[in-house]
């Protein structure tokens, strides 16, 4: 007798008397369910899965786990690779020195301390970028603010408020020069039709090397 494996793992499974049908879905911690009716037997709760696996494998991708930074761990910061080193006695919380990324304080704060300091400095770039990409298509910008987002790199609104992950921060520059290009451009056309396309490439270059970068590397900002 064939053996069935299931290509899905991480999957919480609730067997229900009140449930007559096999149902995924996913709760309010992020987590993927899949409720069966209580007499189901393994083997159809198995092909279920794996008939709904790219479902599946599409909502654990979009799961954003936290980031950790240790000591001695490179990392890019606007383009810049640095290596972090626990600086215990040192004066400033966080601050560049060479190729260093030097962190002061308790060893407990070190992933804070590095996190606030790659958001910081991300803040401040596209604080600079938006307002000067703004202006060259006669728009302006309301408001920026960084997010851990899940789904997106970044958002507009209609108030002409910009929204970045701020993880893009450890992006090679140009692909974080196309994100903000990208939703700078929305501030003119609210859509993505050839007009919108025109305004993003008159304000970016780099617009298909970011696109393959974010397709080949994106999922190691997350």
């Amino acid at each position: 007798m064939k053996k069935t494996s299931c290509q899905a793992e991480n999957i919480i499974i609730h067997r229900t008397w009140r449930s007559h049908t096999l149902r995924l879905s996913v709760d309010r911690m992020g987590r993927i369910v899949l409720r069966i009716p209580f007499l189901c037997p393994k083997g159809t709760a198995i092909n279920f899965l794996n008939k709904h696996i790219d479902w599946v494998r599409d909502q654990q991708c979009k799961q954003t786990p936290p980031l950790t930074f240790s000591d001695g761990q490179s990392v890019s910061v606007l383009g810049q690779q640095l290596q972090i080193r626990h600086d215990p006695l040192g004066h400033f919380p966080t601050h560049v020195q060479g190729s260093y990324l030097m962190v002061s304080g308790d060893s407990a704060f070190l992933n804070r301390r590095v996190t606030d300091f790659i958001k910081g400095q991300t803040q401040n770039y596209i604080g600079i970028k938006a307002p000067a990409l703004a202006k060259k298509i006669n728009c302006s910008v309301n408001r920026i603010v960084l997010k851990d987002t899940t789904s997106r790199w970044g958002s507009c609104s209609g108030k002409n408020n910009l929204n970045f992950c701020w993880r893009l921060g450890m992006a090679p520059l140009y692909v974080l020069d196309y994100i903000i290009a990208h939703e700078v451009a929305h501030l003119k056309e609210m859509n993505h039709s050839p007009k919108f396309w025109q305004v993003v490439s008159g304000i970016c270059d780099d617009r298909s090397s970011a696109e393959i970068w974010l397709r080949r590397n994106g999922h190691t900002l997350r």
